[in-house]
């Protein structure tokens, strides 16, 4: 499935809240410093894809679909944080933190392209 930086950012901040207590849009709202109508529209998006369900008192329950999207951003996650931390020397929490900015903000191919890079040999 092709989301949007947008959606990614958003697929994201649900990982990042994800603890197995409920999630709620003004926790989204909070985690990516938006507006609560702007993470509502977004959230509805979400779930015409299949990804999440809300239920009438705004709590988010991640589908399986979503859970399948979200490893595998938080897969792109980790392995752009681990390049970061080594080419940036980065502390582990700082990268981490960087490569959830970057990836909501870079498309599929400057990641592969990133990625393939790091992977060259004297990278």
């Amino acid at each position: 499935m092709k989301l949007t930086s947008s959606q990614m950012k958003y697929i994201l901040a649900l990982w990042k809240l994800d603890c197995g207590d409920k999630i709620r849009c003004t926790d989204v709202a909070k985690v990516l410093r938006v507006k609560k109508p702007s993470v509502c529209g977004m959230l509805c998006r979400l779930e015409n894809m299949g990804l999440i369900m809300q239920d009438p008192y705004s709590d988010i329950r991640i589908t399986e679909e979503g859970r399948k999207i979200m490893e595998e951003c938080r897969r792109s996650v980790s392995a752009l944080a681990g390049i970061l931390a080594r080419q940036l020397k980065l502390s582990e929490t700082a990268a981490e933190e960087m490569a959830f900015l970057l990836l909501g903000n870079l498309d599929k191919p400057v990641l592969h392209e990133i990625m393939e890079q790091d992977e060259e040999p004297g990278a």
